[in-house]
């Protein structure tokens, strides 16, 4: 499928967090290189700040992705923000219920956007300003088409529309300084029913039109996620390990626990893409691709033992689960 619709597994856990709710050896060497070239290149890097002399930098926003959803349902935007002020972000919002000749998986409203931002004017101590200078979409709006037998619906970036001012409330910013309409969107529905008083993460509000955007620390919410997964796949190996299972349950409890590190994996990977300079993570994926072809060279092996046996596609689950979840903390090493 040329677009994923594994639809941001992270972004979805945050908000239900919130809101109740992925000849050799010269391969290998020239990886390894570029690497770890772009991993110098990137510390010694220095800190640009922002020529307006305001406070705020879109370099505190690096490990920042800004979400404006209802909580509920199944629509969603989210964006990243870059030292330089580009942004780019997706909208979907899926109707499997909606359906035709062609596209029996349903129809889905999609945007995969991108542009920059004014750097930010200092409005009050916990208010800043920018301009929308630039909005592109990747598809013409309006526009449709089959994919996988579902079609895709191109539209604008909902969240972003009709204005061209966004304000931004940072940490510490007093929730009633907040527009009541804007509070609804990053779950402050009623102050009377909280006892917080200020925002404690970044809030990004289109006025005019009364959106809000909440900011989440993916790296934070990434932690989160895999911790979740730990707890998940301990309960499925206490079950193993104390129930009288079926080769046939085994095979599925060991694949559950393998999609689960994959899962956590992809989870990893879409934070990378978002926070990573543009050198280090296409080194990193010549890397990655390495690591796959391995990986499965590797969960081969491990059937071999058992050809054409019932144990063959437990044993299997069994390695790729083991290399993956090895994975995923390798990976994280780079967030650190």
């Amino acid at each position: 499928m040329k677009k994923s619709i594994v639809l941001p597994v992270l972004a979805g856990i945050m908000v239900l967090s919130v809101w109740g709710c992925e000849n050799k050896e010269q391969e290998k060497a020239e990886a390894d290189t570029g690497i770890e070239a772009a991993a110098d290149q990137k510390k010694e890097q220095p800190k640009e700040s922002q020529e307006n002399g305001s406070g705020l930098s879109f370099e505190d926003f690096r490990n920042v992705e800004f979400v404006f959803c209802s909580g509920v349902g199944g629509w969603q935007t989210s964006l990243t923000i870059g030292e330089d002020g580009s942004f780019s972000g997706l909208f979907f919002d899926g109707n499997m219920g909606d359906i035709g000749e062609g596209y029996p998986n349903g129809s889905i409203l999609w945007s995969e956007f991108s542009g920059r931002f004014t750097p930010p004017v200092q409005e009050d101590a916990n208010t800043y300003s920018v301009q929308i200078e630039a909005l592109e979409y990747k598809e013409q709006i309006g526009t449709e088409e089959i994919q996988d037998e579902m079609r895709y619906c191109y539209t604008d970036a909902y969240g972003l529309d009709g204005t061209k001012t966004i304000r931004i409330h940072v940490p510490g910013a007093p929730l009633e300084q907040i527009s009541e309409e804007a509070r609804n969107w990053i779950g402050y529905y009623d102050l009377s029913q909280t006892t917080d008083t200020t925002l404690s993460f970044y809030v990004l509000e289109n006025e005019q039109q009364g959106y809000g955007f909440r900011g989440f620390d993916m790296v934070e919410e990434l932690r989160k996620t895999i911790v979740y997964t730990e707890r998940q796949v301990a309960e499925q190996e206490e079950s193993i390990q104390k129930e009288m299972l079926s080769q046939t349950e085994l095979t599925e409890k060991t694949g559950y626990i393998y999609n689960l590190w994959d899962q956590a994996l992809n989870s990893t990977w879409d934070v990378l893409k978002k926070t990573l300079d543009a050198e280090t993570m296409e080194a990193l994926t010549v890397e990655e691709r390495r690591w796959i072809d391995q990986k499965e060279a590797a969960v081969i092996e491990a059937g071999a033992e058992f050809e054409g046996g019932s144990l063959q596609p437990m044993a299997m689950n069994d390695m790729a689960a083991k290399l993956t979840k090895a994975r995923v903390y390798e990976l994280l090493e780079w967030l650190e």
